[in-house]
């Protein structure tokens, strides 16, 4: 049912700040929650008592509970929030003393108010939540005790009865909305919490405790089934320059493209991770050094070839690597990133290719493409 309010709900995000996201949900929410409530008591007042003066009084507030999404669109949201308020004790302060005089029960201001200013304002915003609550106690008090005189409909005790009872089944509909709302926005909060913990927040790869991790349980599996397990530690060619002349915005939108242009050149599902600043860490499953030489040439071209247009901004970046792969006497995971991050320190004396191979001393260089000096390194 949320699902399908979407466009509903999401008007005005584009003007809202991520951490209103939420608020301006709910605040949408119970614009259109009154407006069908609303909606449904005119055709009460309509087909069941047939007063066509109280259900045309009655829309006027649909048009009232419209105009806060005008509000929201525009980016009023701290307007919009106290309007649908207004509007909503307006209503109910004005039906039980003008319309149903003192048959018609008001118990929806005390049960519903406090849960839905609850769920509209902040937290920290104390003097709206209790203000508010204290106001709609207030309406109460008042529709109660003063009841008009010569209200335009009165109802007799049977139609009281069913007033009453459309109320009850409004209120169990608001109280399900509400809760299926809450729940789903909850989930979709933990959700992206659970994302942050394992991503990197700037490219959506992973970060580095994720990746890892993830290379400790590559490492295992590779141990136990005895395949090859393969690690290239990429690093962006003088990246401080970057930030320098085109700014650190562009810097970042920089990070984030080049990240998308690995993932989408290697197999899918492969572990990608930014492991600090312009720094990218790529896992390679069941792929050998000569396999993994060669996916890294193909790499260090089509970062060579391409150009990042970001605004008016057009970037060219160039990249080193380092390359390791698992050894018989790998003892943790971690050691595969360690090594390639020492190849990759090295890859950056070289003047042309700029590939190395972590090999550690006094092992036998492989036999490798004569294009790449390997290096052998402590």
């Amino acid at each position: 049912m949320i699902n399908n309010l979407n466009p509903i709900l999401n008007i005005g995000i584009d003007r809202c700040d991520k951490l209103q996201i939420d608020h301006l949900r709910m605040v949408n929410l119970l614009a259109s929650l009154c407006v069908s409530g609303t909606l449904i008591f005119s055709a009460l007042f309509w087909f069941a008592f047939k007063n066509e003066p109280s259900a045309f009084i009655n829309l006027v507030f649909v048009g009232l509970f419209l105009f806060s999404f005008f509000l929201t669109k525009n980016g009023y949201l701290w307007i919009a929030r106290y309007w649908i308020f207004l509007i909503f004790f307006s209503q109910h302060f004005y039906i039980p003393l003008f319309v149903l005089s003192d048959n018609f029960e008001t118990e929806l201001l005390l049960l519903v108010v406090p849960t839905t200013v609850i769920l509209v304002f902040d937290p920290n915003e104390r003097f709206p939540r209790y203000a508010l609550s204290v106001i709609a106690i207030f309406l109460l008090f008042l529709a109660k005790t003063f009841p008009a005189s010569d209200p335009i409909l009165t109802l007799t005790q049977d139609n009281a009865k069913a007033a009453y009872l459309c109320i009850i089944l409004i209120l169990v509909m608001l109280s399900f909305v509400l809760m299926d709302f809450y729940l789903l926005d909850l989930q979709s909060i933990n959700k992206a919490s659970r994302q942050y913990i394992y991503k990197d927040i700037l490219t959506n790869t992973k970060n580095a405790q994720s990746i890892f991790n993830k290379v400790n349980k590559l490492f295992l599996k590779a141990k136990k089934t005895n395949k090859p397990l393969s690690v290239i530690v990429i690093n962006i060619d003088d990246f401080r320059r970057i930030n320098l002349i085109h700014g650190r915005e562009t810097g970042d939108r920089v990070l984030i493209n080049f990240s998308d242009l690995i993932i989408e050149n290697l197999p899918e599902k492969t572990p990608v991770g930014r492991l600090v600043g312009d720094t990218f860490v790529v896992l390679l499953e069941n792929t050998n050094t000569e396999k993994t030489l060669e996916i890294t040439h193909e790499l260090k071209n089509l970062i060579k070839r391409n150009v990042f247009l970001i605004g008016h901004s057009a970037v060219k970046c160039k990249a080193h690597f380092g390359i390791s792969t698992l050894k018989k006497d790998d003892f943790e995971g971690y050691c595969l990133i360690d090594n390639a991050v020492i190849a990759m320190n090295e890859a950056t004396k070289l003047k042309e290719d700029k590939i190395k191979i972590y090999i550690p001393k006094n092992r036998n260089t492989p036999s490798l493409p004569n294009t790449l000096e390997v290096a052998r390194l402590r």
